[in-house]
């Protein structure tokens, strides 16, 4: 039996799921967005979809970005932060104790994508991978307060310093190599 002063909440759950064809389904959403972008992401070193960021800036497209501040991430040769930063896009880098390993992105506050799917190259090439599509009013709104909560534990970067390799933990150097190599083989610009 049902407590008598129990609430019941209905609303329309909407979600599509898939296991296939990920980055294009988020190259679709990111290109589609007209006022905002909000992403949340372990790792982005996919310069294509790097590329679909800043030329939303550039278009006048609110774009924000959390995630971690790691070699992977802060390489040398990984995505220009600072360029990113200089055309109005805000970055932030989750700290040590608070690392972040979600992948979501919103779009509009219309569509959020949530995916296992890190933003690299190397995840498309070898991991299976799925994404949701969620377009469902409360959905939306849990990952912006979740969006909203994470943008206010860390600042916004400035000028973004690169991190060495001679910094790095030896015992993680070989992963970091073939991750990055295989990443840099796989990019599409």
């Amino acid at each position: 039996m049902d407590h008598p002063n129990k609430v019941y909440l209905q609303f329309i759950f909407r979600m599509r799921i898939q296991f296939t064809d990920i980055k294009q389904e988020i190259v679709s959403v990111l290109e589609s967005a007209e006022n905002e972008i909000l992403v949340a992401v372990s790792w982005l070193t996919d310069k294509e979809l790097f590329g679909i960021l800043t030329k939303k800036l550039l278009a006048g497209v609110k774009v924000s970005i959390i995630t971690r501040n790691d070699y992977l991430n802060n390489h040398a040769e990984a995505v220009d932060w600072s360029s990113f930063i200089d055309s109005g896009g805000q970055l932030r880098f989750c700290k040590p104790g608070m690392m972040l390993h979600y992948k979501f992105a919103i779009a509009d506050r219309k569509t959020v994508l949530a995916t296992s799917y890190n933003w690299c190259c190397f995840a498309g090439s070898n991991n299976r991978e799925n994404i949701l599509i969620f377009d469902d009013e409360v959905t939306i709104e849990k990952f912006i307060e979740e969006f909203n909560f994470l943008s206010k534990q860390f600042l916004p970067e400035n000028k973004p310093e690169r991190i060495e390799v001679t910094s790095l933990n030896p015992k993680l150097l070989g992963f970091y190599e073939l991750t990055i190599s295989d990443d840099l083989k796989n990019q599409k610009l």
